[in-house]
């Protein structure tokens, strides 16, 4: 590890070695629901997040937790735990190293702890013109999941104030979307609003088939110990976790 830049190079390892050595060399606590046998090959190099992408395949979902008060030296917030979804590997996936591009697809499945460091630049990134508005609530329908679901999760962070009813109909129809990542960013998208129909969105969302969806209300429960209590009984222990979690920080 250097310079929080970690270089990671293994030959036939176990995973539950090449886990150790991360949690070691970054500071961060691994969850991982089941350890494969499976022993890997494979040179990577980059953030601890980019680094378990190149491990466990690029088709991995992360979890994670940010440090809740980062120290006034830290430009940036550091990572401190993540949750493995689905820990079967696949073939390792060498990263070009780009840890911004890393974290923005961590992001997608858990944005909690997402933040800017400057209020202008927060500003900055929530708004859109119109016309770029209006290409999203168009691209929002498209055919395809993946162009679907960046529409939504841009849309998403568009200042309540600077919504005139056109972002809310679209998360709100994004929630019944056949594709989980739409309809997690859609969950993200309306709970981070000041709304009466909040606690609604979280309770659906609990009963969703996707892990991914209700750890995605989970995360975005806040103080709401109703929402943290129902989800103590996922039948899902990651989503279970993360709940003990949360409540217990409220404690």
């Amino acid at each position: 590890m250097n310079h929080g830049v970690l270089h990671l190079e293994v030959k036939e390892a176990p995973l539950a070695q090449i886990f150790k050595i991360i949690e070691d060399q970054a500071g961060v606590q691994l969850h991982i629901p089941s350890l494969s046998q499976r022993r890997v090959t494979a040179t990577c190099e980059g953030t601890a997040l980019e680094v378990l992408k190149c491990i466990l395949g690029k088709e991995v979902n992360l979890v994670y937790r940010y440090e809740d008060k980062p120290s006034a030296n830290d430009s940036k917030p550091l990572l401190r735990e993540v949750w493995v979804l689905n820990s079967t590997p696949s073939e390792p996936h060498p990263l070009n190293r780009n840890p911004d591009q890393a974290v923005c697809e961590a992001m997608e499945h858990f944005p909690d702890g997402q933040q800017l460091p400057l209020e202008e630049e927060q500003k900055a990134f929530f708004h859109l013109e119109p016309e770029e508005m209006e290409k999203l609530v168009l691209l929002s329908r498209s055919p395809d999941p993946k162009r679907r679901k960046e529409a939504v999760s841009r849309l998403a962070l568009v200042a309540e104030d600077e919504d005139d009813g056109g972002v809310r109909s679209v998360l709100t129809e994004a929630l019944q979307d056949p594709s989980p990542g739409v309809r997690a960013q859609a969950i993200f998208g309306l709970t981070r609003r000041d709304d009466a129909e909040r606690d609604s969105v979280l309770r659906g969302a609990l009963h969703d088939s996707e892990v991914g969806v209700r750890l995605m209300a989970v995360s975005n429960a806040g103080e709401n110990r109703a929402i943290l209590e129902m989800a103590l009984h996922d039948e899902d222990r990651v989503v279970r976790d993360l709940a003990r979690m949360k409540l217990g920080k409220i404690e």
